[in-house]
């Protein structure tokens, strides 16, 4: 039953995605990456005029600023996409009027959002994979590549971004809202997860805050994993912590997301 919901909903959300969505959805989100990395450039070599301070070095384990910048932009859009796709497939569900009729019909959560995360991870790897070309333009390079950490950074970060995808979810779905949600976590997130630069900069609350979500930690597995810098051990910390923190996130967001649900379906009654 388990798998038959998983290619059902794989199937069913391809075949949105193939039809309904136009090819200038994935251009703009390209574009976004795009900006984020030009942006980086611009203030690298006319603002800061290449020159970066000795603190940066010896918290990011590297000197060069726009691979830093640019694996962290790549993160960024994986992220973006991959938890607002998810995140809002009840709400889609509610705008098209077959929440109701879904809530009804006998399948498990997890198969239906394993589903549409893996149909979007598919279909981000190749935006990642189009925006990764073009930062290499602006000066992405690979120091030390370890295959084994980007293996584990990459299905880590699946796992976590899956978990902070339904927490995402229970807000937009009991507030109704997806757009001033989606956003202002995102802007949370490019601010206090060490996207462009070290979150050691920051202050000490929004540092906290940081190390509360695991997209920190996973930017700086990947990071760890392309540009080298960080010890073995402590990058066994970071994938010790990120779980633990992706686990409470998914703890939390599978039976909350059932309590919303039920406040979802008593607001469509009235």
């Amino acid at each position: 039953m388990e798998l038959k919901v998983l290619k059902a909903t794989i199937t069913k959300e391809f075949q949105v995605r193939l039809r309904a969505y136009p090819v200038s959805f994935m251009v703009g989100c390209i574009l976004t990456s795009f900006y984020t990395t030009f942006g980086a450039w611009l203030m690298y070599h006319y603002f800061f005029r290449g020159q970066l301070s000795e603190s940066f070095g010896s918290l990011t384990g590297t000197r060069d600023y726009m691979s830093y910048a640019i694996v962290g932009s790549l993160m960024y859009l994986f992220v973006v996409r991959t938890c607002l796709n998810v995140s809002r497939t009840l709400m889609t569900e509610l705008w098209e009027g077959t929440l109701e009729s879904l809530m009804l019909a006998p399948f498990r959560r997890v198969s239906y959002f394993l589903g549409n995360m893996l149909l979007q991870t598919i279909t981000t790897f190749g935006e990642t994979s189009i925006a990764a070309l073009i930062g290499v333009l602006f000066g992405l390079r690979i120091h030390d590549f370890n295959p084994v950490g980007f293996i584990i950074a990459v299905l880590l970060s699946l796992y976590c971004f899956f978990g902070v995808s339904l927490i995402l979810g229970c807000v937009m779905l009991y507030t109704r809202n997806t757009y001033i949600t989606q956003n202002t976590l995102f802007t949370a997130m490019f601010l206090v997860c060490g996207i462009t630069f070290p979150k050691e900069y920051l202050p000490m609350w929004l540092r906290v805050l940081g190390s509360i979500i695991p997209v920190t930690d996973c930017v700086s597995l990947m990071r760890a994993s392309l540009l080298g810098g960080f010890p073995q051990d402590q990058m066994v910390k970071l994938v010790i912590r990120a779980f633990v923190i992706g686990t409470a996130y998914i703890a939390l967001g599978m039976p909350l997301m059932k309590k919303v649900e039920i406040i979802a379906l008593e607001k469509m009654e009235g």
